[in-house]
């Protein structure tokens, strides 16, 4: 696939701007380049260019081999803990002190026990794979939210 074009803005001799509408990531919401023709499908609905981006693409190929992903937030932590759990494994939110605040404040979702467990932090992907084993996919460090 060929890299997307970024047209920078442009300041106009009569100072107003002339802008190229820019696509984002419709799975992280990342901007990755100039709208093209690629965009939009035969039936007018956005195609699905996850594939594009550095944060997406590897989970778009994880959901090729039948995974399932959750990009972990504060909105849908309890969605995801519930999921966890209706597999059979202990998961509770994943608590740090912010000396800041001078509390301890939830920052992630922790999964599983002992020395096996894994932690998500808010922004990363937690990743349940076929034979019902989770991962977490962190972001790759250029794009870190």
């Amino acid at each position: 696939m060929n890299p997307r074009i970024n047209t920078p803005d442009r300041t106009n001799p009569d100072g107003s701007t002339t802008i190229t509408m820019k696509r984002c990531c419709n799975g992280c919401g990342r901007k990755l380049g100039d709208v093209d023709n690629r965009d939009v499908d035969d039936r007018g609905n956005l195609t699905d260019v996850r594939g594009e981006c550095p944060f997406c693409a590897p989970i778009v190929a994880l959901e090729m081999t039948g995974c399932r992903a959750w990009w972990l937030t504060r909105r849908n932590i309890g969605a995801v803990d519930d999921t966890v759990d209706r597999d059979g494994i202990y998961a509770k939110g994943y608590f740090e002190w912010d000396s800041d605040n001078g509390k301890t404040v939830c920052v992630g979702l922790r999964i599983g026990t002992g020395e096996a467990r894994i932690v998500a932090r808010y922004g990363d992907w937690v990743v349940r794979h076929p034979d019902r084993t989770w991962t977490v996919h962190k972001p790759p460090a250029e794009v870190t939210t």
